[in-house]
């Protein structure tokens, strides 16, 4: 590599992002690196749909540490940028700078670090807390550099020794992963801008389709197609979608499930493909019926259902290939001819974020939520059972999520395990047959609930508010630590007392305030170096040791 292939990328993020990002008074190499940053995000993030994103670029001389943050609501994912531009393009990173871009990183996650606090508008300090709540949310630590050399043994390990904080839950995917991107891997990023066109030849039987106000072609195909183009063209099917593959996800074993005991009712239980495509051509010998259409799809991509395209196109060579013959996937192919790129990214969006059914929904089939909404509305409660339900009653305090009941009834159960279950996957709550039973059936009492649930709402607003007025390992602390917090606040009350009508309920409310900011601060004080809140609080030795660790302190 050389100083040419340096004034390629010059050429390349200047043409990209200059005449919007450009600083005037900043000196060329600061400015060069602000744009390698913004790159580095959008080779992270994908074209990211703007309304669903917070970008923030901080280099300049007062980062402290971190270049770029960027943070997408629809992958979850959050990603922080460090960015060296070389001119020359010698050398790599220096190990000061990455060490102060991890301590950047550390503040804005809620660990514990010396000095100042991380440079972040309260915008972006905001979008970051929020993510890091959603389940699911994964953190990308970007390093990037026009210098030519990889990075030193010295400067990769503190990224590793992060990298294992932040993944160090058992029995989980890593939530935490660095990539490195040195001058060979953006010359290349820039040689390859222009993806391979993937065409697709299909059949589709009992085909229909729709004209106005776009082309559109649906019905069944065989799941055997289906999984032959994922092995013909791979990934390169998925360019255009918000995720690729979710390895060993429960929607993955699932399809193969179904495939292996089930595969004639695959359609009906599968929620189909769908694609879009720059031009759709319909085969002669389609027209003349709707029992089999030929269809060629040029320049297509999936953008919903990778997951089910990737997993029947492992089942190819294996023991069940055979199954594939006897299912069927739904399909949809919608023309999007050049220059309607908008409208690709509206329905990609969309696609992934609309009609989702959760656990959570089945729950309306069980008697006893429709006997807590009975017994609710007789105290004066609207209680909400199905997603998406408006509700009637003006008044916010007077209305009841499911999901809500059920963190509030895991936070007041005596044992810390199903605290520990709220913070770590809520839906699981529901998911769960002896979890669920646990917190619903017949002795839950509706008094109690309406009570757990004020208690577990004043802990979030007490806690939200020192989330914005603090930082570090105590703003970590509140963001993850409020159902262990509300556990111990709702166990100290008992729940004789959130059960007994004759309680002076709002006089207990006042003083949740008090005792949360003690745990906080508590909890706080006897949090662990090195380790990140997100994880400790979903762990229930951890969490018993360090209740313990406070308990003694306060005493």
């Amino acid at each position: 590599m050389s100083r040419f292939h340096v004034s390629q990328i010059e050429t390349y993020v200047r043409d990209l992002y200059e005449s919007d990002h450009w600083i005037d008074g900043l000196d060329d190499v600061n400015n060069l690196s602000r744009l390698l940053a913004l790159w580095a995000l959008e080779l992270t993030l994908g074209d990211a749909d703007e309304s669903s994103s917070t970008v923030e670029v901080t280099d300049g001389g007062e980062d402290r540490g971190i270049d770029a943050v960027g943070v997408n609501t629809t992958m979850k994912e959050v990603v922080f940028v460090q960015s060296k531009w070389r001119q020359d393009g010698t050398g790599s990173m220096a190990l000061g700078d990455v060490l102060k871009f991890l301590q950047g990183v550390r503040s804005l996650l809620g660990m514990r670090v010396e000095g100042e606090p991380v440079h972040a508008t309260e915008e972006m300090r905001q979008a970051v807390q929020s993510l890091l709540r959603t389940p699911g949310a994964r953190i990308r630590l970007v390093t990037v550099t026009t210098a030519s050399e990889p990075l030193s043994a010295e400067v990769s390990q503190p990224i590793e020794e992060l990298l294992a904080s932040l993944n160090d839950l058992p029995g989980t995917e890593p939530m935490a992963l660095h990539r490195h991107l040195g001058q060979s891997a953006l010359f290349n990023a820039i040689a390859e801008r222009d993806r391979p066109s993937v065409d697709i030849e299909l059949q589709i039987l009992d085909w229909g389709k729709s004209a106005e106000p776009q082309k559109m072609y649906y019905g069944r195909v065989s799941a055997a197609q289906v999984a032959e183009w994922f092995s013909d063209h791979g990934a390169d099917l998925f360019a255009d979608n918000i995720r690729v593959v979710i390895p060993r996800s429960d929607i993955n074993d699932g399809i193969l499930q179904t495939i292996q005991s089930e595969p004639e009712n695959f359609s009906y239980y599968n929620n189909g493909i769908t694609i879009l495509a720059r031009s759709i051509e319909l085969g002669l010998g389609g027209a003349l019926s709707r029992d089999v259409g030929y269809f060629k799809l040029s320049g297509a991509s999936i953008v919903n259902g990778a997951q089910t395209v990737s997993t029947l196109g492992a089942v190819r060579g294996g023991e069940f290939e055979a199954n594939l013959g006897g299912a069927y996937v739904i399909v949809r192919c919608i023309e999007v001819p050049e220059g309607e790129e908008g409208l690709g990214q509206s329905i990609t969006r969309y696609a992934n974020t609309q009609n989702e059914v959760s656990s959570q929904d089945f729950a309306f089939l069980d008697e006893q939520q429709h006997r807590l909404a009975r017994e609710l509305q007789v105290l004066g409660f609207e209680y909400i059972v199905r997603s998406a339900e408006v509700p009637r009653s003006s008044d916010p305090n007077k209305v009841i999520e499911i999901r809500d009941a059920a963190v509030a009834l895991a936070c007041s159960h005596p044992k810390l395990n199903y605290a520990i279950i709220a913070k770590r996957e809520v839906s699981r709550l529901f998911s769960e047959g002896p979890v669920y039973s646990a917190l619903f059936n017949s002795a839950t009492d509706p008094l109690a609930l309406s009570r757990a649930v004020a208690v577990t709402a004043e802990v979030d607003r007490v806690l939200d508010s020192h989330e914005v007025d603090t930082d570090g390992v105590e703003a970590g602390v509140a963001i993850h630590a409020r159902r262990v917090i509300a556990h111990v606040i709702m166990r100290e009350i008992g729940s004789s007392v959130l059960a007994n009508p004759s309680a002076e309920f709002s006089a207990v409310l006042a003083g949740v305030e008090a005792k949360a900011t003690l745990l906080l601060k508590a909890l706080t004080a006897v949090f662990p170096d090195n380790a990140y809140p997100g994880n400790v609080f979903k762990n229930q030795a951890r969490v018993q040791q360090l209740l313990d660790d406070a308990e003694a302190m306060v005493k």
